[in-house]
């Protein structure tokens, strides 16, 4: 399951670092900061029913059927011309995310007892991280030496691979779990999940923007590679989880969480000091206004791997604690709903903040850096009611 997750987030990772460039080239300059929220906005729609999917038809469902929004999509990147046919197949990659993650979280926590779920939740985001940065690290390069429209079919390959793991995995789910559809809100959320849910949606506030304007921000700093931060954080992230989802597990979910909103909170202080450097320098023409170097760029990478190696296991398994078998998949669609929701607002914030071909880069951080202090101090409160 892991390595399939794994082929999964490196399907779609792959080709994020060169969409902007693929969104300008058939000039939609104007709507790069819809490429994220484009892709949200219907694993949204997708996740109330990937969880009741996942509770009465079965974990592999839900899996499965993600895989194939991937390579439907992956196929048909190359073929759009227009902005509107561009931003449509964004939109129905997004329904992949939608149901995959849903369906192996649920899987995750099936099979193993509740007093390792944290590291269990550690373990498989390892591996759904490792595909993310090597999907950033070998985009750039497969469409350097082969081109675009390869990475495209490279991408729709891998989220192949995953669906023919998956296929191998036996069902958690019985049989006799089994309902049919009947509509109701009630069936769609689970409310017991509410408060790891809303610190995950401040926690990806910051991740909507980062994906929006990393890539233009790196360049802005005068570094080659536009997956340099992404990559760093990610793989700081990878060390991190297996450490935190022990913390998890022995001192409690909301510690877990505290400790990592407050590292991230750093790193946005810092990206926010770099952000008005490159300003000044921009509004003044000053050459000799020297921008900190890579070490200061370095650390904001490192401490946002740090929070996000904390942040997401306790918040996994947190949800995960609050429900049963029988509603584990709903408790799991809740907390993937408020991830959407975060990156959603990330993606529009960025979007905001755009000014003309650039960005104001210090409101962009600094809106993140509020939620992720939001999500600090509610850890704090919640620490005292465990």
């Amino acid at each position: 399951m892991c390595v399939g997750a794994m082929s999964f987030f490196l399907s779609f990772n792959l080709i994020l670092p060169e969409l902007a460039a693929e969104l300008r080239a058939r000039g939609g300059g104007e709507y790069v900061g819809w490429i994220i929220p484009a892709f949200s906005f219907s694993a949204l729609i997708a996740r109330p029913f990937s969880g009741w999917i996942t509770d009465n038809w079965g974990r592999r469902w839900a899996m499965i059927g993600g895989c194939i929004f991937c390579i439907v999509a992956g196929c048909f990147y190359p073929w759009v011309t227009t902005v509107a046919g561009f931003l449509a197949v964004r939109v129905i990659h997004g329904f992949s995310t939608g149901f995959t993650p849903t369906g192996f979280t649920a899987y995750t926590a099936d099979v193993v007892e509740e007093s390792h779920r944290g590291r269990a939740m550690g373990w498989q985001g390892m591996f759904n991280n490792l595909g993310t940065t090597l999907g950033y690290a070998l985009g750039a390069l497969i469409a350097l030496h082969w081109g675009i429209n390869w990475m495209y079919y490279i991408s729709a390959a891998l989220a192949a691979t995953a669906w023919l793991m998956f296929m191998q995995l036996p069902e958690t789910r019985v049989a006799s779990a089994k309902r049919k559809f009947r509509f109701s809100i009630h069936q769609l959320f689970y409310w017991p999940a509410w408060k790891p849910s809303v610190i995950m949606l401040l926690v990806c506030i910051s991740l909507g923007s980062i994906l929006t304007v990393m890539s233009d921000f790196t360049l802005a700093l005068g570094y080659e590679n536009k997956g340099l931060f992404l990559s760093i954080y990610i793989g700081v992230s990878l060390l991190f989880r297996l450490l935190s989802g022990r913390v998890s597990d022995l001192l409690g979910r909301a510690w877990s969480t505290a400790i990592g909103t407050f590292s991230q909170v750093i790193s946005m202080a810092i990206l926010y000091y770099l952000a008005t450097c490159v300003d000044h320098r921009l509004a003044t023409g000053c050459q000799d206004c020297a921008i900190p170097g890579f070490g200061w760029f370095g650390l904001s990478a490192v401490l946002y791997g740090v929070g996000q190696g904390f942040n997401a296991p306790s918040l996994f398994a947190w949800a995960s604690d609050t429900a049963d078998a029988e509603h584990r998949g709903r408790a799991m669609a809740m907390l993937f709903i408020f991830l959407e929701l975060g990156i959603i607002v990330g993606g529009l914030t960025a979007n905001h903040f755009i000014e003309g071909l650039t960005w104001n880069y210090p409101g962009i951080f600094a809106v993140s850096a509020a939620g992720f202090a939001a999500g600090f101090l509610l850890s704090l409160a919640w620490i005292r009611k465990r």
